[in-house]
């Protein structure tokens, strides 16, 4: 499956220190763009107000610097839903981002979330999300809650496609290892995770996905199939 094939959701930047506590199965190198296990997306504050404080520590930066990032995420808020979840419209405000302020450093990737669901496309906001850089490296694909929960014992209700923010982007829940005790599924579906403890193709993750919702398992909502780009931060 080419890129050209993908749908792309939104960027992210996301801080990969290691740090951040994960299920004892997880491999060392996992990472998210899920707030339940993510490491840091800029700037790193979902209420908006500053912190220097709290930004040098999250991204390892000087305080002046910790200021000069939070005021470039204020003047470029049209390209960042401060609302739900810190996601970039386009590839080239990233970049920018991580070429002033992160230059070489390891930690600090730029993500595409992408999907082949052509559901998603209904969305006007979608359709405005600037296409994956032809650099962009699948690094494999991974499962988060999408819609809103359901009271336990209740059926899923059908799953609505239409659910996004007031930017028209997409709003994801935790990832699904959160609550995959020991790495149960991937073993009972017989599939090798990758190198970084996601799903190596689309016919795994949405095989694992289908179990996951059929059977109600982790937390009472739907989960969809996501994959995850790393895009090069030099552009």
């Amino acid at each position: 499956m080419t890129n050209a094939n993908m749908i792309p959701l939104g960027y992210y930047i996301v801080r990969k220190s290691g740090k951040k506590a994960r299920p004892s199965w997880v491999s060392p190198d996992y990472f998210t763009v899920a707030g339940c296990l993510c490491e840091g997306v800029i700037p790193g504050l979902e209420s908006g107000l500053f912190n220097e404080d709290e930004i040098s520590r999250e991204w390892d930066l000087a305080p002046r610097d910790a200021r000069r990032l939070y005021d470039f995420g204020q003047d470029h808020c049209a390209q960042i839903n401060y609302e739900l979840f810190h996601i970039f419209l386009d590839y080239d405000t990233p970049a920018r981002i991580c070429r002033e302020f992160f230059e070489d450093r390891a930690d600090v990737l730029i993500i595409g979330l992408c999907t082949t669901d052509t559901h998603f496309l209904e969305s006007p906001g979608i359709r405005n999300v600037a296409p994956l850089p032809e650099n962009a490296v699948l690094l494999g694909w991974d499962l988060y809650e999408y819609g809103d929960y359901v009271q336990e014992g209740e059926p899923l209700p059908p799953l609505d496609y239409h659910r996004h923010g007031t930017m028209g982007i997409l709003e994801l829940g935790c990832t699904f290892c959160c609550c995959d005790n020991d790495g149960a599924l991937p073993k009972r579906l017989g599939v090798q995770l990758n190198s970084i403890g996601m799903y190596p193709d689309a016919t795994s993750a949405t095989m694992a996905a289908n179990v996951v919702n059929k059977e109600r398992l982790g937390e009472p909502c739907h989960y969809l199939p996501f994959a995850l780009f790393r895009c090069d931060k030099s552009r």
